[in-house]
């Protein structure tokens, strides 16, 4: 019964998708996207909050940049419980997307939501808006044709900021009283299930250099020549660190503590020696790793290496930015119990199932993980290599796929009697 509401609704949600990508909704401009996705939800009979947070009511810390809240609402669409009795679900999708600078460069206009080949192609088609329209399918399925026993309260969140400063979106709605028994976030993990993701913080390490005219170099520092060597410095810091102790939702990617350097800033007048050059980038850690540990052991890998090559640390500034948490359901736990199932019971995931790993990368998996222990998996359509790329797609199938198993499994979590 399941199946055939999903089917029923295919060119609805292909619709809904299309409209969704063609919001340009970078961070900081979520708010008509959002507002959208409100007027939708309230017309299809859903019960819609709809709100403006404010950083002052959020327990974030006020060192962590990010553009600011205002003009950017939260929105929670809620099927409200039967029985209160049953357990509650909540999906977590971001509705903010990243840039598509040099439009030239793809297939078709990046906030068309083109259908090529089955491919849905634009900015925000993997990451997440097919997650979040999988989310929204399985929550009208559902809706449309309530299988019996379904009594727990099924909630979607629509949170800003993800792009621009994880964890401060998921807050706004912690902090206005939304909880669940359980959360799936979603992002693109190929439409199986994962039961944990990193933690991690931004770094920005500035090398610091004397300016001098070009034609007399010899007389000043040179502060790109200094970045160079930092470069790869990290690099072997990197690699050092992949000899470290391993945790076995993470074993099967190449890099245990992925070290990425993502901007470049050098330089003020041109024919100049350089007297200053930033660079900024993620420390990815493991959901164990205890960050006010790593980050001194980050330091001091940098500077010990420099002072090797007999470089002086004075000519160095390291900052520590962004932060966030990781987490980590057991795959014990009643919720991996029955996502195994949903997955297993569909012949393509079954055929692709790699048992329980980790979701390579940061999201807002440990926001409710951290603070209220909330039982949570990472789980959408599409793949990391697609997200932030040019011509960014996700395959329609699979994004029905995924509303499939994500309506199997709410399904199933949601007609279950709450622990005592």
């Amino acid at each position: 019964m399941i199946d055939e509401a999903i089917n029923a609704l295919a060119e609805e949600m292909k619709a809904l998708l299309q409209q969704a990508i063609g919001f340009q909704s970078i961070s900081g401009q979520e708010g008509p996207f959002t507002s959208f996705l409100a007027a939708w939800a309230a017309k299809k009979g859903f019960t819609v909050d709809l709100w403006q947070a404010k950083e002052e009511d959020l327990p974030f810390p006020p060192e962590q940049k990010h553009i600011p809240l205002a003009g950017r609402p939260t929105l929670v669409i809620r099927r409200p419980a039967t029985d209160t009795k049953m357990q509650s679900l909540l999906f977590n999708a971001h509705a903010d997307v990243v840039s598509a600078s040099e439009p030239e460069k793809w297939l078709a206009d990046p906030w068309s939501g083109k259908e090529i080949d089955g491919r849905i192609y634009g900015r925000g088609a993997c990451d997440v808006k097919g997650g979040l329209i999988s989310a929204l399918w399985a929550l009208c399925a559902l809706s449309d044709n309530p299988p019996n026993g379904l009594g727990g309260e099924i909630i979607v969140e629509i949170i800003p900021g993800e792009e621009d400063c994880v964890g401060l979106g998921t807050l706004t709605s912690v902090a206005r009283g939304y909880t669940a028994d359980a959360a799936i976030v979603l992002e693109p993990t190929e439409s199986l299930p994962r039961n944990a993701s990193r933690g991690g913080c931004r770094f920005e390490i500035t090398a610091l250099g004397k300016a001098v005219h070009g034609t007399v170099k010899w007389l000043g520092e040179d502060a790109i020549i200094l970045m160079r060597k930092i470069l790869e410095i990290l690099e072997l810091v990197e690699s050092k660190w992949n000899s470290y102790p391993r945790n076995e939702a993470f074993a099967g990617y190449p890099i245990l503590r992925p070290i990425t350097v993502d901007s470049l800033r050098c330089g003020q007048w041109q024919g100049m020696v350089c007297d200053h050059c930033t660079c900024a980038g993620y420390l990815e850690l493991l959901p164990e790793d205890d960050r006010e540990k790593w980050k001194p052991a980050f330091n001091s890998e940098l500077l010990r290496s420099l002072q090797e090559l007999e470089i002086t640390t004075n000519r160095i500034e390291i900052k520590f930015s962004e932060q966030y948490d990781g987490h980590h359901t057991s795959p014990e736990s009643p919720l991996c119990r029955i996502a195994e199932q949903s997955v297993l019971a569909v012949t393509d995931t079954k055929s692709r199932w790699d048992g329980w790993r980790g979701f390579n990368s940061g999201c807002e998996a440990g926001v409710r993980w951290a603070r209220l222990k909330t039982p949570t998996l990472v789980w959408g359509p599409g793949s990391l290599a697609q997200a932030h790329s040019v011509d960014e797609y996700v395959e329609f199938a699979e994004v029905q796929r995924t509303a499939q198993l994500l309506a199997q499994f709410a399904a199933q979590w949601c007609g279950t009697v709450k622990d005592v």
